[in-house]
């Protein structure tokens, strides 16, 4: 029997560019995969552009906790939210919602 893994990082590059489906379809696989479900999930932000994004982002997460670092030359943040989730599908419809944050990778 294959063991389930669990708490490992999804990689950016893990994601493919673009807006199909299967982009979103591979990603739950990943999530099911590596992820517990239920459980708190770890997003990841890197955000250039101004104070403004993050609160863009803020008003996606409203109720969650934020852990900001700023870079050395202050060009962008690091951003970790904390956000108990149900299951895959919760963690995709925030990355979709946060997607249309111009200025913001999403790692």
């Amino acid at each position: 029997m294959e063991e389930k893994k669990t708490n490992k990082d999804i990689e950016f590059t893990d994601i493919p560019e673009g807006t199909s489906q299967d982009i979103y379809v591979n990603l739950k696989e990943k999530l099911e995969s590596v992820e517990k479900f239920p459980g708190v999930y770890n997003f990841k932000f890197i955000i250039t552009g101004g104070l403004e994004k993050i609160q863009d982002l803020r008003n996606i997460l409203p109720n969650d906790e934020f852990i900001e670092q700023p870079s050395k030359t202050g060009k962008y943040v690091s951003i970790t939210v904390k956000k108990p989730v149900q299951n895959a599908d919760e963690v995709i419809a925030v990355y979709k919602q946060a997607g249309s944050i111009k200025g913001i990778m999403i790692l």
